[in-house]
């Protein structure tokens, strides 16, 4: 009886703590602002630590800062570490460039993806991944809105893989 009551005090103080972190901010969500610079974490993020401590200053650098240390692919890329949103921005693509002016920037349709992202370039681009090009799928060619794998402001996801299990990864 009494280890029962020890987990559940443990766990009572754990969620206690949890829930002090959250209201205190320290595990809110960044906030979405328009107007960061490339580079300034602060902006969105706050004081949360986004980066290790002995990374190099961000608040000046821009996307060919970031893979002068971190190749596009393999080891040590951002791909799958930063959102899309993050890339963009370092690569001087602001909200406003894509979302458009505005208090409440607008969702984006691919018309507007494909405005920068060739569809053609992409399905030649990708024509070695295995075991499927997922840029011309067999079920719906170049026509899949990248929204569904490509998220701006989260983790991108296969959409393959609600029926298949392909490992490929999507930036």
């Amino acid at each position: 009886m009494r280890i029962k009551r020890n987990k559940f005090v443990i766990l009572f103080f754990v969620l206690l703590l949890l829930f002090i972190s959250f209201v205190s901010g320290t595990l809110a969500a960044p906030k979405k602002v328009t107007t960061a610079r490339a580079g300034d974490c602060k902006a969105c993020h706050g004081s949360e630590m986004v980066l290790p401590g002995d990374h190099a200053g961000t608040n000046t650098m821009n996307y060919a800062g970031c893979v002068a240390c971190h190749p596009k692919t393999g080891k040590g890329s951002l791909r799958t570490k930063m959102p899309s949103s993050h890339a963009h921005n370092l690569a001087g693509v602001t909200c406003e460039k894509c979302h458009g002016k505005g208090k409440k920037p607008k969702p984006l349709e691919m018309k507007q993806c494909i405005t920068c992202h060739d569809p053609g370039k992409l399905v030649e681009k990708t024509a070695k991944v295995k075991p499927e090009n997922p840029h011309t799928s067999p079920h719906y060619g170049n026509s899949l809105d990248c929204n569904l794998c490509h998220h701006q402001h989260e983790k991108s996801e296969n959409y393959c893989n609600q029926c298949h299990k392909f490992d490929f990864i999507v930036p």
